[in-house]
């Protein structure tokens, strides 16, 4: 295949997925439809399912790329000292969803009405976040640095850190807290997790970070 045809078909990819979030902003799950999506994209169906697939490889395909702007953004303001990582972590995300708040939303709804609808039952994003990666990090980088203790297994406390986010996540997505709610929130669950294997001083420095929130 020729550099020209493989640019061509990433434009018109993108062009379709664009679409697709602007679809989805505007009316939710309902409103995005493969027929309606190649129209506005100006190509065909067809042409949507040999270059993404079906409407959930679209939605797939959405988060995903979130997921790459997402650690795009973290890696151009890495490396961060161990202390600071959390709170870069959370203002990072918060500002690339507040880019286009209404689109995120939308995509966050429409996966989660996929899962409930789908029979194979599958994790359409927090099994694969990023944030999960940077989460791991941070506690293999503290743990090195002599901020924790390491008397609880690291995969523990990253677990609690995106299980707490997941939770606010679900709440922005639903209006139950604003976006500066899911920062907020998904932070003290960093902060708390860390502080159940911090050393002494380290423990004192997240207490005064968590009472500021």
């Amino acid at each position: 295949m020729s550099d020209t045809r493989s640019l061509n078909m990433e434009k018109r990819r993108e062009r379709i997925l664009a679409e697709a979030r602007q679809m989805l902003a505007d009316g939710g799950f309902d409103a995005l439809n493969l027929r309606d999506l190649a129209e506005v994209s100006e190509i065909t169906v067809p042409t949507i399912y040999n270059l993404i697939g079906n409407k959930a490889e679209v939605l797939k395909a959405l988060v995903m790329g979130a997921f790459a702007d997402f650690e795009a953004s973290m890696e151009e303001k890495l490396p961060c000292p161990t202390e600071e990582r959390p709170a870069l972590m959370m203002s990072t995300l918060v500002e690339l969803m507040g880019g286009n708040e209404d689109a995120y939303r939308a995509t966050a709804l429409a996966t989660e009405r996929l899962e409930a609808e789908s029979d194979e039952h599958g994790d359409y994003g927090f099994k694969r976040v990023p944030l999960r990666q940077y989460a791991g990090t941070l506690c293999a980088d503290a743990l090195e640095d002599g901020l924790l203790r390491g008397e609880i297994d690291s995969s523990v406390l990253v677990e609690q850190m995106i299980g707490n986010h997941q939770i606010a996540f679900r709440d922005w997505a639903h209006r139950v807290i604003p976006l500066e709610g899911l920062r907020k929130q998904s932070l003290r669950g960093f902060y708390l997790a860390l502080a159940a294997d911090a050393v002494d001083d380290y423990r004192a420095r997240l207490v005064t970070e968590l009472a500021e929130l």
